[in-house]
């Protein structure tokens, strides 16, 4: 019986996810409400306190289910035998790949989008802090195996860590799309790959 009622909350929890990631893909974080979700799944807003304290808890766990997958992805690159210069190339398009499943995954207007990108970004700082380790640590390698010349691997690592979703931004902030599906994505994808070979090339070392 325990097992049953375990397997019924936790089905329940999932449908509750589903329900907030429609809502905040559709009207945002801040516009999206309990009771919206509620609402979607024919429930009362004081039984969604059984499975989330807040519309916020309810928001980071599906962020935090998003990136644990990709923060995965980023601990198997680092383990590869890959040349630096290759595990930075691997790690872009991985993360441009991320974007763009979620992106297939959800119908996400670009006003949404924008929204909680911000939200993300200033509550889940610690996310970004690890990305830009993983960065750091690959540019590290590429100096001390002689790829790459000595360069401030900190600072570099930040602002590969900035530049990608600033330009998904831009494109989007500009674009006059009503959903993120709509942007040009291989636009995008090419820009960022671009300036992403220009970075790496430009710390190479000289080998005549």
């Amino acid at each position: 019986m325990k097992t049953m009622t375990h397997n019924k909350f936790d089905k329940r929890k999932e449908e509750i996810k589903t329900a907030g990631i429609k809502s905040f893909t559709a009207y945002g974080y801040y516009k999206t409400t309990l009771e919206d979700i509620a609402g979607m799944l024919g429930m009362k807003k004081n039984s969604l306190y059984y499975y989330f304290e807040s519309k916020e808890a309810l928001f980071r766990e599906l962020v935090e289910d998003e990136m644990a997958a990709h923060a995965a992805f980023l601990e198997t690159t680092v383990q590869t035998n890959l040349p630096a210069d290759k595990k930075l190339i691997k790690i872009i398009s991985g993360l441009i790949e991320f974007i763009r499943e979620r992106t297939m995954k959800y119908t996400v207007k670009l006003s949404a989008y924008l929204e909680i990108h911000k939200v993300i970004k200033s509550e889940f700082g610690d996310f970004q802090k690890k990305e830009c380790k993983v960065l750091e640590s690959i540019l590290k390698e590429g100096i001390k195996s002689g790829l790459f010349v000595k360069h401030d691997a900190k600072r570099l690592a930040a602002d590969i860590e900035y530049l990608v979703p600033a330009i998904f931004n831009s494109y989007y902030a500009d674009s006059k799309a009503e959903f993120v599906h709509e942007v040009d994505f291989e636009e995008i994808s090419s820009t960022i790959k671009r300036l992403i070979g220009y970075i790496i090339n430009g710390i190479k070392v000289n080998k005549k």
